[in-house]
């Protein structure tokens, strides 16, 4: 009896094994590896404008996800563009932060670097949190980039359990390619105009055609969807330079945030088709204004613009009769035209719209100047002769850089468009012989404020649209309390760990900032995170939370921050267990 017993409990302890090895497999590699951009059960794609957010089907006993990012099938250490995967002793046994270091070589062509910046090569380290959840959103500006086998990106996942880690999964291929191409819209003298490209961080615009004696072949940066035609008009007095300006733009984006090396730094969209610009005889008389334009054309506070708008005038009369041909348009914060918040640089076209490859270059001697007017000047990183206000202090324009290529407050930031303006004018402008040096100097004919209080003064709101962050239901994903991954339903998601929220993107934004709150209002921010992504994985206790986004735009005046959206409501919560048996 006792050898049965024995017999029993030995067949018990086998079967205990057999189960207990069966468990110990490793688990099969993630299945449904997919990008989206706002949601994962979004309609399969393979090419994305902006970078894309990723989600495969949850694998079953996980702790924590790897993925990497790379430009090659092979995924080698050379290809990785992102990567999570720690290279340690405990390599595949573990979830913890992993620092990702490489060296990249400096951007020379950055906006405002003008094609000659700093060269050589940096170490660029991020720290990367484990990937808790089936699904990652990458914190970089990938660039458009297309391939040819037939994808440029590939990226692969694998699940981490007690074990140790999976398979990798199926590769996932991909393009970064613009959506669109510009195309113009209407627009006024001495200025193009076109429809921003989604995606774009800038755009670059290529000025053609014949002048006297002169073939134009100028290439401008501009982060606006606008571009004056300063080139043809300044110091040419015969039509014969603007009637007819030949144009085409192409769409930029400039990668924000850090890339190993192999990607570029700046990418581009083909060159739209060639428009004809067709411009009027010159309007002689009092400067009058006309609208701003940028994405909206207004002569007032409606509608407001969410770019930076271009000066409209016509008109070449100072307030005491005087002609000129030379001007210069100002931005304020006040109806009095005193505080300046942008100052414009010289122009001799009837428009102005800053310019991210800094100002025309201006004659600053007679044979400088005898030669402008057979030539096209081109920009620098100033004005280049001395410029100064009609009250006598130096003046430096807002499309001036130095040589650290710091960044250009090319924007203004956003006012509520219920209550607060800007007011802007254009003054006439003077050349001045200095007695001193025999050189030229520029000079406001008009202080600003006289300009405006005799009524030469046009406003214009800003405001930026805030970020989209629903469309009939939020763009959260996340695991259910059941374990599965899905866009959640209805107008307050409840997920389990870490909700990945998603929006679409703001004109003129290259960044964004997400903060969250207990309560909606009065609103307590609790945490944030900024990326340069349109989707974020957000780190949040169990319990009820609101999360705001709104767009960083580094080039506006004073601060970078945009319009924040309506808050958005998301429930996390613990998980449901349930004990199984066998």
């Amino acid at each position: 009896m006792r050898a049965a017993r024995l017999s029993l409990l030995l067949l018990a302890l086998a079967g205990t094994v057999i189960a207990t090895s069966a468990s110990a497999a490793l688990p099969g590699a993630p299945k449904g590896l997919r990008g989206f951009e706002l949601r994962p059960n979004e309609a399969p794609t393979h090419t994305f404008s902006r970078t894309p957010a990723f989600a495969w089907r949850p694998v079953r006993g996980a702790a924590c996800y790897e993925f990497e990012l790379a430009t090659s099938r092979s995924f080698s250490g050379s290809s990785l563009v992102w990567s999570n995967v720690s290279t340690g002793a405990n390599a595949g046994k573990h979830c913890r932060s992993v620092t990702m270091s490489f060296t990249k070589a400096k951007d020379p062509s950055s906006p405002g670097a003008g094609g000659d910046g700093e060269s050589g090569e940096e170490t660029v380290s991020m720290k990367i949190a484990p990937i808790r959840i089936p699904a990652v959103s990458i914190n970089m500006t990938l660039p458009w980039f297309t391939g040819k086998a037939p994808y440029a990106l590939y990226a692969h996942v694998r699940s981490v359990t007690t074990m140790g880690a999976s398979a990798w999964s199926d590769s996932y291929r991909f393009d970064m390619r613009w959506e669109n191409e510009p195309v113009p819209l209407p627009s006024r003298p001495g200025l193009i105009r076109w429809r921003p490209v989604e995606g774009a961080t800038g755009y670059e615009v290529w000025y053609g055609g014949s002048g006297p004696g002169n073939w134009l072949n100028k290439i401008v940066q501009t982060q606006t969807n606008v571009a004056d035609q300063r080139d043809v008009y300044s110091f040419h007095l015969d039509e014969g330079w603007w009637r007819t300006v030949q144009w085409r733009v192409r769409a930029m984006r400039v990668v924000v945030g850090a890339l190993p090396n192999g990607l570029p730094a700046v990418s581009y969209g083909p060159w739209s088709e060639l428009y004809t610009a067709s411009n009027p005889t010159w309007a002689s008389g009092k400067i009058r204004l006309g609208p701003a334009i940028s994405d909206e054309l207004s002569n007032g506070m409606s509608p407001p613009h969410q770019l930076m708008p271009a000066l409209t005038w016509s008109g070449d009369e100072a307030l005491d009769g005087r002609e000129f041909r030379l001007f210069r348009g100002y931005v304020f914060s006040d109806r009095d035209c005193v505080n300046v918040v942008f100052k414009g640089s010289v122009t001799g076209s009837p428009s102005f719209a800053p310019r991210v490859n800094g100002p025309l270059k201006l004659p600053a001697n007679p044979s400088e100047l005898d030669a402008a007017t057979f030539e096209v000047l081109p920009n620098d990183k100033n004005e280049h002769a001395k410029t100064f206000t009609a009250d006598t202090f130096p003046l430096v324009s807002n499309e001036s850089f130095e040589d650290s290529r710091t960044i250009l407050r090319l924007d203004l930031p956003d006012l509520d468009k219920a209550t607060t303006r800007y007011y802007w004018t254009v003054v006439p402008v003077a050349i001045v012989e200095s007695a001193d040096t025999g050189q030229y100097e520029y000079w406001d004919y008009e202080s600003p404020q006289d300009a405006c209080r005799a009524g030469r003064v046009g406003v214009f709101g800003k405001n930026s649209k805030p970020a989209q962050t629903a469309a009939g239901r939020p763009f959260v994903s996340g695991l259910t309390p059941s374990g599965r991954l899905l866009a959640q339903a209805g107008s307050h998601p409840v997920v389990f760990a870490s909700p990945l929220v998603a929006w679409r993107p703001v004109l003129g934004a290259t960044g964004y900032e997400i903060q969250w709150s207990r309560v909606a209002y009065p609103w307590r921010k609790q945490g944030s995170v900024q990326t340069v992504s349109t989707s974020a994985v957000l780190s949040l206790p169990a319990g009820k939370w609101y999360y705001r986004v709104r767009g960083l735009n580094p080039a506006q005046v004073g601060t970078p921050v945009m319009t924040w959206s309506a808050p958005v409501m998301v429930r996390v919560v613990r998980p449901t267990f349930k004990i199984a048996r066998g």
